[in-house]
């Protein structure tokens, strides 16, 4: 009975594995992976064009849920100031990210919920466009759908550079394959308590990257049975090759604009400037760390890093906001998270190959 099941997760939560058994409660107890512990002086809502710094770390193991601490650390509960509560499909369908405060009991359907400033919706696995080619196959036809960004040069790479980038292969090839890919999503930026834009907005997300497999022939022996009794025997009768592969896959950039609803295209700063940013992907060797028109990211370690990075809202901007499009930025659309969510369509035989788009 689901009385049973309820007591079962609600034992297993609370009294052996409450940070592990969080995200697995979700499923029975409610719209939220964890219910984080309140700091014991509740932090006040940033002022709409104060410049704040937070950390940014998992709420628990397993969790969908992250918490911002004001500052650099992530230890003293008592610096928690935000929660980050995902919601919805957990199988790559339409889910919710909201930004809570710690001031709970408003919403008479939900105890724990904190009052939301920003929220967004969104797409949890977006469609990934590919285009199969053969080494040094035209692109021509790929076309691209993000905005021009004048603070950055878009890669391009020949096939020679996919091959040799992340070091050596192990073995001699028979040919090679190549796929480019983008992905265009959205997630929409909404709150009922802060002011923002005065007008809907979006965030819009570009994202373009290679796939590169390296084929090769493996020979496996046939064999039968001959013979009765004792004198059976497994004999070798032939041999059959069957085809494997070595397969790599790069983001070559991921780009962000705060869009207009109405219009479709990027608002524009206090000095007239688009919001319009491109980061590099792991086809390169930069880091996590950059600066946008909102924000400044710092994270050590590289692009699949589980360092929790530190987020520097920019004067001006609402920093409810900017920790939302940050967290976007940094964790649902990251270089990491795109390339967890692309999977790449290479042919079985390369010699049968169809080249073109799906």
């Amino acid at each position: 009975p689901l009385a049973h099941v309820r007591l079962v997760c609600w034992i297993l939560c609370f009294c052996l594995l409450p940070s592990f058994m969080g995200a697995l409660c979700s499923c029975c107890c409610g719209t939220r992976d964890v219910v984080p512990d309140a700091p014991d002086v509740i932090i006040p809502d940033p002022e709409e064009d104060e410049q704040i710094v937070v950390t940014i770390d998992q709420a628990a193991i397993a969790s969908r849920d992250y918490l911002a601490y004001r500052g650099l650390g992530t230890e003293d509960r008592n610096e928690r100031w935000f929660f980050l509560n995902k919601s919805g499909s957990k199988w790559g369908g339409n889910v919710q990210m909201e930004v809570e405060n710690f001031v709970r009991g408003l919403d008479p359907n939900d105890e724990n919920k904190g009052q939301v400033l920003w929220r967004s919706d969104f797409i949890d696995q977006p469609f990934f466009q590919q285009q199969l080619r053969d080494v040094g196959g035209s692109m021509l036809q790929f076309a691209f759908t993000g905005f021009i960004d004048s603070m950055f040069d878009r890669p391009h790479y020949d096939d020679g550079y996919y091959i040799s980038h992340g070091g050596g292969w192990d073995r001699d090839y028979r040919t090679s394959l190549f796929l480019n890919w983008n992905m265009r999503t959205e997630a929409s930026l909404s709150s009922t308590v802060r002011k923002g834009f005065g007008f809907p907005v979006k965030l819009v997300v570009y994202a373009q990257g290679t796939g590169v497999a390296r084929y090769f022939e493996v020979e496996e022996p046939i064999y039968e049975e001959r013979g009765e009794g004792e004198n059976r025997q497994r004999v070798q009768v032939g041999t059959r090759r069957r085809w494997e592969r070595h397969e790599r896959e790069y983001v070559d950039f991921v780009q962000f604009a705060v869009c207009d609803v109405a219009s479709g295209q990027p608002v524009v700063d206090q000095f007239g400037a688009a919001v319009v940013f491109t980061v590099h992907g792991d086809s390169t060797d930069w880091t996590n760390n950059y600066a946008t028109k909102f924000f400044d990211v710092q994270q050590r370690g590289g692009w699949f890093t589980k360092d929790p990075p530190t987020i520097t809202t920019k004067a001006g901007v609402d920093p409810a906001l900017a920790l939302l499009i940050a967290h976007l930025c940094t964790k649902e659309f990251s270089t990491a998270q795109i390339k967890s969510n692309f999977h790449p369509r290479f042919p079985y035989d390369p010699l049968s190959a169809v080249f073109g788009f799906f």
